[in-house]
């Protein structure tokens, strides 16, 4: 009976290797053109006018709060991630893909994960 491992990889070399991509990525400048990217995919599929109504909503909707546009943005950030369309994160997920390939060395020996970070605020 054969056995399989599955090589993971632990939290201290996790951090690791995100901070070396997240390096590559500005280095080559590949994250700029991706934020570039991912804008413009939000914008024409509607993502950003729908979290646009979600923000207006939630203002009126409670009017005689005072709070902070980092206290919207806290707020509205989890649906507004909910919102991406699946296409969109397959194709920025395999754009990342696409460019770590010939970036990380040994790449085929991990399970690499990617995690599909949208923007953080509905402004970007």
């Amino acid at each position: 009976m054969a056995s399989t491992t599955t090589n993971t990889i632990i939290p201290k070399d996790h951090v690791k290797l995100r901070s070396t991509i997240h390096q590559k990525l500005i280095e080559s400048g590949e994250k700029e053109r991706l934020k570039v990217l991912l804008k413009s995919k939000l914008v024409e599929g509607g993502w950003r006018d729908e979290v646009k109504v979600a923000c207006r909503e939630h203002i009126k909707n409670n009017q005689n709060e005072n709070f902070k546009i980092e206290d919207l943005i806290a707020l509205i950030t989890p649906t507004a991630k909910k919102k991406v369309p699946p296409q969109v994160k397959a194709d920025l997920i395999k754009r990342i893909r696409k460019f770590l390939g010939p970036n990380i060395q040994n790449h085929h020996h991990h399970h690499i994960h990617i995690q599909s970070n949208t923007p953080n605020s509905p402004h970007h």
